[in-house]
């Protein structure tokens, strides 16, 4: 086999290169529309369209339609292409508010049971979902998320409260990472309540302190989501008014 000369890799680099910047625009472009309301929910992007627009062939931007479906932000449907992911806000919002009931009773009943080791971990748990933030992991900043919490309301030792609470996530566990990417500031936010949290834990705060303050955590992301969805709504009714 001949070897490649190196001008033959040049090119090839730099055509992956330019390959890899034009989806990396289609991808941010095409976000962007879909969180600000441009293209809401069941919204069909014609790849063709976008390609055009953005000077590009398709190739790039077909990509970038699979990275936001491994996102979850839109879906391939036989015979209907790419469309902007369906949200049930309803359901969302409602099954996080009983979620932010219950979670903030089981940590407030966990205060009393949780050991130096607990604190140890749930520390960890904290600066591994710090390190996912910066890198936009989301993935593993949901992991680590959701081991921080159940870490702490195991401790309740109310196996029931806990079953109620594990059939209210794998509700919303479907949207979950869409919602973080919609809404990423809330990662940063939460990180902060976490803190706050674990010193009123540490420092034995009253019961009804610490079971507000894990309640209002919850329902700060129930906060920040229906935020999002009024002005998402308000721009698809006011094209004019989305970011572009």
């Amino acid at each position: 086999m001949l070897e490649r000369s190196r001008t033959e890799i040049a090119v090839e680099s730099a055509d992956n290169t330019g390959t890899r910047s034009k989806q990396e625009i289609a991808y941010q472009r095409i976000k962007e529309r879909i969180v600000s309301g441009t293209y809401s929910a069941g919204y069909r992007l014609v790849i063709d369209r976008i390609a055009t627009e953005l000077g590009c062939s398709a190739i790039p931007v077909r990509e970038a339609a699979r990275r936001l479906e491994a996102e979850g932000l839109v879906v391939y449907e036989r015979n209907a292409g790419v469309r902007v992911s369906n949200i049930d806000s309803t359901s969302y919002v409602e099954t996080l508010s009983v979620l932010a009931v219950l979670e903030g009773y089981a940590t407030a009943l966990a205060a009393n049971k949780l050991t130096a080791a607990d604190f140890l971990q749930l520390r960890e748990f904290n600066t591994r979902m710090q390190q996912a933030r910066e890198a936009f992991d989301l993935e593993s900043y949901s992991k680590f998320n959701q081991a921080f919490h159940r870490l702490i309301c195991q401790a309740s030792g109310q196996a029931y409260l806990l079953d109620e609470m594990d059939s209210a996530q794998r509700r919303i566990d479907s949207v979950r990472r869409v919602v973080f990417m919609l809404i990423p500031h809330r990662t940063t936010d939460s990180l902060a309540e976490h803190r706050h949290l674990l010193a009123l834990l540490e420092g034995k705060a009253p019961f009804a302190e610490i079971e507000a303050a894990a309640r209002s955590h919850k329902l700060a992301t129930v906060q920040a989501f229906e935020e999002w969805n009024r002005l998402r709504t308000t721009n698809s009714l006011n094209p004019g008014l989305a970011a572009d």
